[in-house]
């Protein structure tokens, strides 16, 4: 691959980091609630999972930082520091992030939010995170400013989107090999219980 032409920056330069919704103890579930809240287990590495997230009344003076395509939601705490775009798929629905996650949004037109957070995945960027968070025995935290550092190369946006492009491709075929590889262990497996019935 020839060598690229890219400018280099810190997050902070292109992107405020905020922290998600502030609320105080546990996230109740309630009964016809609206607001849909992002925690941990709600997100992978294909992006948010919406009917598995808690629907609660998010009460509070201020209104909430609302969840919109092309925000990045990056974990300040746990062992696995993956970000998550959010995409179009949040449709109309009212949804804020949990606390333990910082929410990043793009703040100039030359990023594209895909190509930030596909970047924030990538080694370099996790490197710097795992050589500055603070690690306690069981669980890695990430402070703001240290996330803010984090190195970011910026290629030009029609290199981004066909990075991004790429990505995306990798990341279907990934979970195409998965379910192909399910659907071949039921076929063995009803090879296996046919012979066992004969």
């Amino acid at each position: 691959m020839k060598h690229l032409h890219a400018d280099k920056a810190v997050l902070s330069d292109i992107a405020a980091v905020v922290a998600g919704h502030p609320f105080r103890g546990k996230i109740d579930p309630t009964d016809g609630a609206e607001t849909a809240v992002v925690q941990m287990r709600d997100t992978s590495t294909s992006g948010v999972d919406w009917t598995s997230c808690v629907r609660t009344e998010v009460a509070g003076r201020r209104e909430p930082d609302w969840l919109r395509p092309g925000d990045i939601l990056f974990p300040a705490r746990g062992n696995v520091s993956l970000a998550v775009l959010i995409d179009e798929r949040i449709g109309s629905l009212q949804a804020v992030a949990a606390p333990h996650f910082f929410l990043l949004r793009v703040s100039r037109p030359d990023v594209l939010p895909a190509w930030l957070a596909w970047w924030l995945n990538q080694e370099p960027a996790q490197r710097h995170l795992e050589q500055n968070g603070q690690s306690s025995t069981l669980v890695r935290n990430i402070a703001r400013p240290v996330l803010e550092a984090t190195p970011v190369m910026l290629p030009p946006l029609p290199r981004q989107e066909q990075i991004v492009g790429l990505a995306n491709a990798m990341q279907r075929e990934e979970e195409l090999l998965h379910r192909l590889r399910q659907t071949n262990q039921q076929i063995m497996t009803g090879l296996a219980r046919d012979l066992l019935a004969d």
